[in-house]
């Protein structure tokens, strides 16, 4: 499976669990669920996933500014551990980095794959990576955070959506819009 596909798949998948979380109450997307420095919360966890993306796919690999620079709220630190930016404009953002990820990502080519890729401020021996291997941990790396927040969902008593690869497989497989196995809607909390 290639970078495009597996995306493919999350942007789907990140849809099914965005429907789920729209349901959700406010408050349990805001419980601080977590403890640490950096991320307490279900939408700590949405606005931290779709900053990386947005730092790695714009600024570190393409040297463009970062979509954020287009969201003040993102850009003035509402982002911040404990976020103030409610569910919506967390969506927004995210969207407007897909879109962005998405064109960059379908017009990668093996050779681009290929090339190396420098991260000056990070530490001796882990500096110089191929674009792929890079590409392939932003993407698990949304994996992940979308698992925990599925399980902190659970912890809430509300039920995430099934977000399974093989659920989605189907459509990515042939291309049709939907695949066999659709979500229920999200039950309400």
């Amino acid at each position: 499976m290639n970078p495009a596909t597996l995306y493919d798949h999350l942007t789907r998948a990140r849809r099914d669990l965005m429907a789920t979380l729209g349901a959700a109450p406010d408050d349990v997307l805001r419980l601080p669920l977590l403890r640490g420095e950096r991320f307490h919360s279900i939408l700590d966890l949405l606005v931290h996933t779709a900053e990386v993306e947005d730092g790695w796919i714009h600024g570190d690999f393409q040297g463009l500014p970062m979509v954020q620079d287009r969201f003040p709220d993102i850009r003035a630190g509402a982002a911040a551990p404990d976020t103030i930016l409610d569910l919506d404009a967390i969506a927004a953002y995210w969207q407007a980095v897909e879109t962005d990820t998405r064109a960059y990502l379908g017009h990668l080519t093996d050779a681009d794959l290929e090339r190396t890729v420098t991260l000056d401020d990070w530490p001796e021996g882990h500096r110089q990576f191929t674009l792929s291997g890079l590409v392939w941990h932003v993407l698990l790396h949304e994996v992940r955070h979308t698992a925990q927040i599925a399980a902190l969902l659970r912890t809430q008593g509300v039920k995430p959506p099934q977000l399974d690869l093989l659920f989605y497989l189907p459509a990515l497989e042939t291309g049709r819009s939907a695949a066999t196995f659709v979500n229920p809607p999200p039950e309400d909390a």
